[in-house]
This record gives structure tokens, C-alpha cells and sequence, in this order.
């Protein structure tokens, strides 16, 4: 039998621990996630190629950067699509 003045102390502790842990909450904590834009979406895209020695050269070449210029917004609505997707599910 243990002698009554370390009974006291040996229990104050336990009970200390125990309520120590009952105090005890999960916390979450907020992870930054950079969402993946492709590489094509990003990469610079190269100057038409042409020669203007007439009206039509100049008509094709006109053309060429549109479809250059067509591209490249679609491409800025893309990443603007995914990085919008990706903030949409952390709400």
C-alpha cells in the first residue's frame, strides 16, 4: 500500500494530464495549392513568317498575325479558366 502523502500528488498529476488532453482541438490549416497551367498556354508564340512584296503578301501576312492574336487570347481565356476552376473549389 502506498503511503497517503504520495497518493495525493500522484493523483493531482493525472488528473492534470487527463484534462490537459481533453483540452486538446484539431486545428486545420489552410495549404496553398498553385494550380498547373500547361506549358503551351504559357510559352511565347513565334511571328508569322512572310515576305510582303505584294498586296496579297501583305493581306496574308495581315491574316496570319490575326490568327496569331486569336490564338493568344484564347489561350489568356484558358488560364483564366483554370486558375478561376482552381480559386472556385477552395471556396
Amino acid at each position: 500500500m502506498m503511503p497517503r502523502y504520495v497518493t495525493g500528488p500522484l493523483s493531482l498529476c493525472l488528473m492534470l494530464l487527463l484534462t490537459g488532453c481533453a483540452l486538446c482541438q484539431t486545428q486545420t490549416v489552410p495549404v496553398l495549392v498553385t494550380p498547373m497551367v500547361p506549358p503551351s498556354l504559357t510559352s511565347p508564340l513565334p511571328a508569322p513568317a512572310g515576305t510582303v512584296e505584294t498586296n496579297r503578301g501583305l493581306l496574308n501576312l495581315l491574316a496570319d498575325y490575326e490568327a496569331l492574336r486569336l490564338r493568344a487570347n484564347q489561350d489568356r481565356a484558358a488560364v483564366v479558366e483554370i486558375l478561376g476552376h482552381d480559386a472556385g473549389d477552395e471556396e
